[in-house]
């Protein structure tokens, strides 16, 4: 029978897990909305798992110690979490027909698999983008009965604004905080993620992703700017080749070592937030 999972449990796994892989379902109607030019868009849904511990995320895209997950081998993994969007209908095929559908307002409800009500909440503003000084930005809330506790935001960073316009501009590279909310309501930076999709910066992530190149690989820093972890995305394998032409993504998401479940909650949602935003768009 289902149950409501205590926050607990759900904090002590993931800070008993070295990662965790995020896996977009695959939805036939999105194909072929897009095949035949229609301005709809399904509201995306994530299966979560934990990253085996004899498996590893890579530190750059040809890295053969780091994990190439299979469908086969993706399929047997234990579910973990459940997270789906929540959007309204009109507010996606009106921004799908202006070309901005990545901009949707929404809410995520992320839940424990074969359990009743969710365990984190993410609410997602609509907001034009860091470039017109509005930075996309994400608020993860954990839920505590009827009461929503919040943790802290995913806040695309645009400072200082002419230097990230230019490296955003010229060399393909955004950067995405992770914000922990404090007692006196002010917000502490815990993590970076820094997304080059070109051959600009630490890994080569050109075509990365895709058909021609399967993984790309992006930093994850702490405040002192040092590498402490990875994003992996990793294209659908040839079992696969609709989810590939959608561009149903799979990640794996690397903790630092130092990391509180707070902290891995908010990458999740800094995830989800370059997923929409950027790699999904």
């Amino acid at each position: 029978m289902s149950c409501q999972v205590p926050m607990m449990a759900i904090d002590t796994s993931l800070a008993n897990t070295r990662g965790l892989l995020i896996h977009q379902k695959f939805q036939a109607v999105d194909v072929v909305a897009d095949v035949l030019d229609l301005p709809y868009e399904a509201k995306n849904k994530y299966r979560i798992h934990h990253m085996p511990p004899d498996k590893r995320a890579r530190s750059h895209p040809h890295d053969a110690e780091g994990w190439q997950p299979t469908t086969v081998g993706i399929e047997a993994l234990d579910k973990f979490l459940f997270a789906h969007e929540e959007s309204g209908l009109c507010m996606r095929m009106i921004l799908k027909y202006l070309g901005c559908s990545n901009l949707r307002p929404m809410k995520m409800h992320i839940m424990v698999e074969g359990a009743t009500g969710d365990a984190y909440v993410i609410d997602r503003p609509f907001r034009l983008g860091g470039a017109y000084c509005l930075p996309l930005t994400m608020n993860l809330s954990a839920v505590h009965g009827s009461e929503l506790i919040r943790i802290g935001r995913a806040r695309e960073n645009f400072s200082s604004y002419i230097g990230k316009c230019f490296q955003a501009c010229c060399l393909c590279t955004t950067y995405t905080d992770i914000e922990r909310l404090l007692p006196d309501n002010t917000f502490s930076k815990r993590y970076t993620i820094r997304l080059n999709v070109a051959c600009c910066g630490r890994t080569n992530n050109f075509c990365g992703g895709t058909c021609f190149k399967r993984n790309a690989v992006y930093d994850i820093l702490d405040v002192q700017d040092n590498v402490v972890a990875h994003l992996q995305l990793t294209a659908a394998d040839t079992r696969s080749w609709c989810r590939a032409m959608g561009s149903f993504n799979t990640y794996i998401l690397e903790f630092p070592p130092d990391s509180t479940p707070e902290d891995r909650a908010l990458l999740v949602t800094a995830l989800f937030q370059i997923e929409f935003a950027i790699l999904n768009s």
